[in-house]
């Protein structure tokens, strides 16, 4: 039986933000366990998050708090609102303290809970323009995991 195109959605969405745990197959990231964008920053330090690779460059922290605020964002449309937001303000956090960096790494993954939970209960993706805002969270956590793993291995250099 074939997935239906949600079943293939949350395939993709766990592995971006969880990890592959033990899967023989991925679809976007490595089968090595800490793939996922949720271990990725537990791996980094609050100071590494906070660090601009150049002057003019975001950091980890950043990137963090911009998936963690487009997540939050996306919740809006799963409650039925169409609230405009200010997409420069999901990009003012550049550093964290320990504490801010814990704190921002579990808000993030409780984002991703309340997305995937919302996803499973939602009732209108038969609604072409709103499936396809569903869909675009994959490419865009995909960009951001991609562009965090760039910055890390920048850092160890």
């Amino acid at each position: 039986m074939a997935a239906l195109p949600i079943d293939s959605f949350l395939e993709i969405f766990d592995e971006l933000y969880i990890g592959s745990y033990g899967k023989s197959f991925t679809w976007v990231i490595d089968r090595d366990p800490g793939q996922g964008f949720i271990d990725v920053i537990k791996a980094i330090s609050a100071e590494d998050a906070s660090r601009p690779l150049n002057q003019s460059g975001s950091t980890i922290a950043a990137h963090t708090e911009h998936l963690r605020w487009s997540l939050n964002y996306a919740l809006t449309f799963f409650e039925g609102k169409q609230e405009r937001r200010d997409w420069n303000e999901s990009w003012k956090v550049k550093a964290v303290t320990t504490e801010e960096w814990k704190n921002l790494q579990s808000t993030l993954l409780n984002e991703y809970i309340a997305v995937r939970t919302a996803v499973l209960e939602a009732t209108n993706l038969d609604n072409p323009q709103f499936l396809t805002g569903v869909m675009a969270l994959l490419p865009h956590a995909a960009y951001h995991l991609g562009a965090i793993k760039q910055m890390v291995l920048m850092l160890k250099e």
